[in-house]
């Protein structure tokens, strides 16, 4: 119950801060308050996803876990936003990949490869959970774009941050769990 909360308050303090970089309205530009605010943002979304894989792994030592969970976020975050530069029909599938990659990086025993073995000692999960999450993604992009029409400003980032961070926390949890490897059951 506690993980829960710490979640929701991460999810929540996340929305907060992208709303408050809406409210000032600036365009893109390369002037110093829109590379600010840009800065501001990104540190934010750097720092919640960070906390959100710590907090869905499996407890241990904790040092440990944030500097896995940090670097892998860091460089999840500069590869999906190059890819995305280069093709937008890219954003799915590389946030696909970075959803399983990344995700188990909050567990004591992750690996760079954990994410990946998830295929290998449960494929048929692994496969349906693939396609949930692209699903869901692609769901969370129609959302996000129908509400940056119909509710717009600080209040449509809020709306959108707290459903994204919602369903990205639920998406890492169950990626989370589905990289830990099985037990094996002895018999006889």
């Amino acid at each position: 119950m506690r993980r829960a909360l710490l979640i929701t308050a991460v999810v929540l303090g996340n929305a907060v801060v992208q709303a408050l970089c809406v409210i000032p309205g600036l365009t893109p530009a390369a002037s110093l308050g829109f590379v600010s605010v840009l800065a501001g943002s990104v540190l934010a979304l750097v720092a919640a996803a960070t906390a959100v894989v710590v907090f869905v792994g499996a407890p241990g030592p904790v040092r440990p876990r944030v500097l896995r969970a940090l670097a892998a976020v860091v460089i999840a975050l500069v590869v999906v936003g190059a890819l995305s530069i280069v093709s937008t029909a890219t954003l799915i599938p590389a946030l696909l990949i970075a959803v399983v990659i990344v995700s188990p990086a909050g567990n004591p025993d992750a690996t760079a490869w954990s994410g990946l073995r998830a295929f290998v000692w449960h494929p048929v999960r692994a496969v349906l959970l693939a396609m949930l999450t692209a699903l869901a993604i692609g769901a969370l992009v129609v959302g996000a774009l129908l509400l940056g029409f119909f509710v717009t400003g600080w209040l449509g980032s809020f709306a959108t941050w707290v459903i994204v961070g919602g369903v990205a926390a639920v998406l890492v949890r169950a990626w989370a769990r589905l990289a830990v490897r099985p037990r094996r059951v002895r018999v006889g």
